[in-house]
């Protein structure tokens, strides 16, 4: 029976995830139409000199805007109030569903929203220091449209949008069973979550939302720009937004830590994050081991040194490869 219920759960997450996913589009189509209302498309209705001050305007708040979000997540990591560090880790991705407005002036209706990212996109180094998230799902597409050109003869298409997809209901649906699972826990009174997905990983939540989200920015960089001009999804956003939510997990693991005996018996045979084999997870670990003298940050301060020199480290990779490329 357990194992009939384990195959109905996946099955209905699988279903209501693929649902979520085209549902989470038609919504940002429908805000957009409502929002085109309030900041209209003013190249569509030739009004220039509209866009000239709307796009000077939101280019400030844009930029006071990230600088207030980035103190907000700072202060949250350094006062160990994790529900801050996430909240601004939301804001800071935020800006992806306004590639989804389609509009000849790229601020207009639901786009309005990207004015938190014109610091990124309007400097070329930041444009660069984010491309290097893009590889994974890069690779993918390549290796997938070979395969497919070797099966198929004289096909020419390629596919991004398929892995777009399926990485929001991959993410989609592992945020559902975790949750599920996260829930059904408590009503039953047990107060560490083992089971389900939560024996692939510590943090299946926040790890679903992070697939999740990669799969919807690569959609908004391979996604047609609509009818006008629209700067590039740059991929600095996420990677910041992705580093914040493992620094707040990290944060987490260290209450838990305290609070719940078990949860070091746990924590030992159960992946922090992404399940890795031994070596490689302790070579991704070997940064933070040489740097604070443990194997995970513990306080505030270290989740925050640390965050900041994987980002560093993975940044300058990023810049450099990108001369190569470019």
């Amino acid at each position: 029976m357990a194992k009939r219920e384990l195959i109905a759960s996946l099955v209905f997450a699988v279903a209501f995830s693929t649902a979520l996913a085209y549902a989470s589009i038609e919504v940002v189509r429908i805000v957009n139409a409502w929002m085109l209302g309030f900041i209209p498309d003013c190249v569509l209705l030739s009004d220039f000199p509209r866009c000239q001050e709307l796009e000077a305007l939101f280019r400030l708040a844009g930029y006071v805007g990230l600088a207030v979000i980035l103190l907000i997540t700072t202060a949250g990591f350094l006062l160990k109030k994790t529900k801050l560090s996430i909240l601004g880790s939301l804001a800071i991705y935020l800006p992806t569903i306004g590639y989804f407005a389609f509009t000849m002036f790229f601020l207009a209706g639901v786009g309005a929203l990207r004015l938190l990212w014109l610091p990124f996109t309007d400097s070329d180094v930041l444009t660069r220091l984010g491309l290097i998230t893009f590889l994974p799902a890069w690779i993918a597409n390549t290796a997938i449209t070979r395969v497919a050109e070797l099966v198929i003869p004289g096909f020419t298409g390629d596919f991004s949008i398929p892995i777009c997809f399926a990485l929001m209901i991959t993410g989609l649906t592992l945020f559902i069973l975790a949750t599920y699972t996260w829930v059904s826990d408590r009503l039953r009174g047990k107060a560490l979550s083992t089971e389900g997905v939560y024996k692939l990983s510590r943090h299946p939540m926040y790890l679903g939302f992070i697939i999740w989200s990669y799969g919807l920015l690569y959609l908004a960089s391979t996604a047609e720009p609509g009818r006008g001009w629209s700067p590039p999804a740059p991929g600095l956003p996420w990677l910041l937004s992705t580093l914040i939510i493992i620094g707040a997990a990290l944060l987490e693991e260290a209450g838990l830590r305290s609070r719940l005996g078990d949860y070091v018996k746990y924590a030992e045979h159960t992946p922090f994050m992404i399940p890795m084999p031994g070596k490689l997870g302790e070579a991704v670990t070997y940064p933070v081991r040489k740097l604070i003298g443990k194997k995970l940050p513990e306080t505030g301060k270290e989740v925050l040194t640390t965050m900041l020199v994987y980002l560093a480290f993975t940044v300058s990779i990023s810049l450099i490869a990108s001369y190569f490329i470019i």
